[in-house]
């Protein structure tokens, strides 16, 4: 079933308020309160208002309180009304329109060679097989962003491959209540497997899942994101199985399947399967080159290679616009130190956030984070949670008192349309406003404490507006260890005249003049660390 959720007050907007969301025989919740699985954010409406449920070849509206007001086709509902496809659900005001599932099998544009298109062919899927491509968006509730919080944990444990794929196998299996659990690994993005290993539901050895092949095919040469509601065989019930994609390219596997009549996995199962495949790949690629290739320098060192991995895998693919807000990004890498993370998203009530981090860890539990702390974002992000609040619970995911880490943190949330914004700060993360005029302003926050220097921190969140011309840039202090060639930092002063001297252009247009500006440092860099420059602006227009 796919849900079009609409907020009516945004329809007359440029950029309405509009959400998707698809479900297959599993009850769904709606309410104001964020565990639900439809979030629908107004104070008029319960917490916990009703229950979307599977029943035949149609669903089920049941309201959860007596006092909900909510109407199907225009009709008030009672007890419970029976859906069908093409319904319309009103609630305050959001609507909902349903749209059912056909009984063909999904699939992705076919290939444009004849050998390939034979070849898929080969490969067949049920039917109402669901199949996505990588860059789909995933969405998570409440329960599985604790789960992966724990996996956080389990990676800064993991020194080698045995250990990684055994606490994986073991994760997945909980998770999924499945009957068999598996995982290849490969050394290089092509060829066969180097290291599998898999699991039944009593715990003994899988050497390989059934039709291995297919998924094998569509997983690494088609990069398929695959779940099977019902497989029609014997003995499974339901399977998913999903590419794991490190920055080299497809290296591995992930398969879980369910016994008959038992379990039937949904479009979030393989949302949570697409993201514990997205945390784990880059890690497993960091272990893989550490194990096959010595170290000559720092930058070529196991910690680099998995840190590297991790935030190719986090860096947005596209960095989103408004009419009326813009952003821009510029990051490098690094020689010797590594950790800054990054990233913007377009909220589901229209706002946009930007997030920019500098980690500071050792070994794996550097990359763990740089990926736990961007998920965490993202999923905080579609709940709506505040700035502050934000950093409350990622300091909370930082916080180890026998293996110490710190990250410099900044979240922005901003109405691209009117400029209002909320920022908080942990640590040191620079944020300044340049205006109309050129002028620089240094933002004032609340000082606080970096993420994990304590074990408990109410962060506070700064009120601001973005004016119309101005813009606000947000750098993390990497950007000071730049070097020229011969050696010499940029320093403060030079870095602010240059910014202000873009004052007034569009974002992208600032951050390239910014660059050309800079290239002294920027393109002959022998940066040690990590910088990136962040740049929001609002053209008044």
């Amino acid at each position: 079933m796919h849900l079009e959720i609409t907020d009516v007050r945004t329809v007359t907007d440029q950029d309405p308020s509009v959400r998707e969301f698809e479900f297959r025989n599993a009850k769904v919740t709606l309410g104001s309160h964020s565990s639900n699985l439809i979030q629908l954010p107004d104070v008029e409406i319960a917490p916990y208002h009703a229950t979307l449920v599977p029943e035949g070849d149609h669903w089920i509206y049941q309201p959860t309180t007596r006092d909900a007001q909510t109407r199907v086709n225009g009709q008030p509902v009672g007890d419970k009304a029976e859906l069908h496809d093409g319904d319309i659900i009103e609630i305050t005001h959001f609507t909902i329109k349903l749209t059912f599932d056909t009984e063909m099998a999904v699939e992705l544009p076919e290939p444009a060679k004849a050998a390939d298109l034979a070849r898929i062919k080969d490969f067949p899927l049920p039917p109402r097989s669901d199949v996505r491509k990588a860059d789909a968006d995933v969405r998570l509730t409440a329960a599985r962003r604790a789960t992966l919080a724990r996996l956080v944990g389990l990676l800064r444990e993991c020194e080698n491959l045995p250990m990684l794929i055994e606490k994986t196998l073991a994760l997945l299996h909980a998770e999924f209540q499945a009957r068999v659990v598996w995982m290849g690994v490969r050394i290089t993005a092509e060829g066969p497997f180097e290291f599998l290993d898999g699991r039944d539901e009593t715990g003994n050895y899988v050497s390989e899942p059934p039709k291995l092949e297919t998924y094998a095919y569509r997983c690494l040469n088609r990069q398929q994101f695959i779940s099977v509601p019902r497989t029609g065989d014997e003995d499974t019930q339901s399977v998913l199985a999903v590419p794991m994609l490190a920055d080299a390219g497809p290296i591995g596997l992930l398969y879980v399947d369910s016994r008959r009549h038992t379990r039937v996995y949904d479009d979030g199962d393989l949302d949570f399967l697409t993201t514990v495949s997205a945390m784990i790949a880059p890690v497993f690629g960091g272990l893989l080159t550490r194990g096959i290739r010595p170290s000559h320098s720092p930058a070529e060192s196991g910690t680099i290679d998995i840190s590297r991995g991790v935030q190719a895998i986090t860096a947005p693919r596209g960095v989103p616009q408004w009419p009326q807000f813009q952003v821009a990004v510029h990051s490098r890498a690094g020689a010797e130190k590594t950790g800054d993370v990054y990233d913007v998203m377009k909220l589901p009530n229209g706002l946009a956030a930007v997030f920019l981090a500098t980690v500071k860890a050792e070994d794996v539990r550097s990359a763990a984070l740089v990926a736990g702390l961007h998920f965490a974002f993202r999923v905080a992000g579609l709940h709506a949670d505040p700035p502050h609040v934000q950093l409350k619970a990622m300091n909370w995911l930082t916080y180890e008192e026998s293996r110490p880490a710190t990250v410099d943190a900044l979240i922005l949330v901003v109405n691209p349309k009117t400029g209002a914004a909320e920022v908080a700060v942990a640590g040191k993360i620079h944020a300044a406003m340049v205006d109309g005029a050129g002028s620089y302003r240094p933002l004032q926050t609340t000082e606080a404490p970096a993420l994990g220097a304590q074990k408990t921190f109410d962060y506070v969140g700064t009120s601001l507006r973005i004016q119309p011309g101005s813009s606000m840039a947000l750098y993390t202090r990497g950007v000071f260890a730049a070097a020229d060639a011969n050696g010499a930092l940029l320093n403060e002063r030079r870095f602010h005249e240059a910014l202000c001297d873009t004052f007034g252009r569009p974002a992208s247009a600032a951050l390239q003049e910014l660059a050309d500006e800079l290239r002294l440092y920027f393109e002959n860099a022998r940066n040690a660390q990590d910088f990136t420059i962040a740049l929001v602006h609002h053209p008044g227009k």
